[in-house]
């Protein structure tokens, strides 16, 4: 788990776990690991996966079967994509324009690459 982030060690959970999802990493109705399964895989306490996971359950991503474990719902490939789209219609208005969206595209992929 990356320490140097500006998320919580939660929230990169979160995030990690959205990226996944919306990538197809994680199909739908794939289930994940156990709050102790991923701790231990990150390196962290069980209780801040427990944490990530409420979170993500509240906001729709995942689900949980009592006694079953803890699954992604499906569906949040389009929303992303339709997030991205909204993103770009709201930067375009806001007078950006397409090479200086590109420029700041690209440096968020080289960022990501070197934390890789």
């Amino acid at each position: 788990m990356r320490t140097e982030s500006k998320l919580s060690v939660y929230e990169s959970i979160v995030e990690r776990i959205k990226r996944e999802i919306a990538l197809g990493i994680i199909a739908e109705g794939e289930r994940l690991p156990s709050c102790r399964e991923l701790a231990l895989e990150m390196g962290v306490n069980p209780n801040t996966v427990q944490r990530a996971y409420s979170t993500l359950e509240e906001q729709g991503i995942i689900y949980t079967i009592p006694k079953k474990g803890v699954y992604a719902k499906g569906g949040h490939i389009s929303n992303t994509h339709e997030e991205a789209e909204n993103q770009i219609r709201l930067l375009r208005a806001a007078g950006i324009a397409k090479e200086q969206l590109k420029q700041i595209i690209d440096k968020v992929y080289l960022e990501e690459n070197k934390d890789d």
